[in-house]
């Protein structure tokens, strides 16, 4: 138990270093790509309730979402979900806060953000920030 906590307690620290220059490369490249239909599960990454965090199955149609959980989408109950546009927008309003880390991982297919983590202070617990997207699958 004591080495899965050190190396728990290790790897919190450990960042994957990704420049604002590459983050927008793979901005321009997803936006290449025309995708406006897609469907994809969504963890959100905080100290927050089960109900914010997910995972949340969200469809998007013509880049707005639609639907949360097969439920309609609604702005008030489902305040924690994102579009991919809306997820590359959170990164660069958090890359301009100058993060103390931050963890970049990006699909090598569709160049979308498949995990996004920042700990914006080091000296404050619980006001990290991320997003995990898995299962994604572009409808057409």
């Amino acid at each position: 138990m004591f080495r899965f906590l050190l190396i728990l307690f290790i790897c919190i620290g450990c960042t994957k270093s990704t420049d604002v220059n590459d983050v927008e490369t793979f901005q321009k490249k997803w936006e290449k790509l025309g995708i406006t239909n897609y469907e994809f599960t969504l963890r959100v990454i905080c100290f927050c309730t089960l109900e914010t965090v997910g995972p949340h199955t969200i469809v998007v149609k013509n880049n707005e979402i639609i639907t949360v959980n097969g439920a309609p989408y609604d702005s008030t109950k489902h305040y924690s979900v994102k579009t991919i546009k809306q997820l590359f927008d959170f990164i660069q309003e958090s890359l301009a806060k100058k993060p103390a880390s931050k963890t970049l991982e990006f699909d090598t297919e569709y160049y979308f953000p498949s995990n996004i983590a920042f700990d914006f202070s080091t000296m404050i617990a619980d006001e990290e920030m991320g997003y995990r997207i898995t299962y994604f699958k572009q409808l057409y």
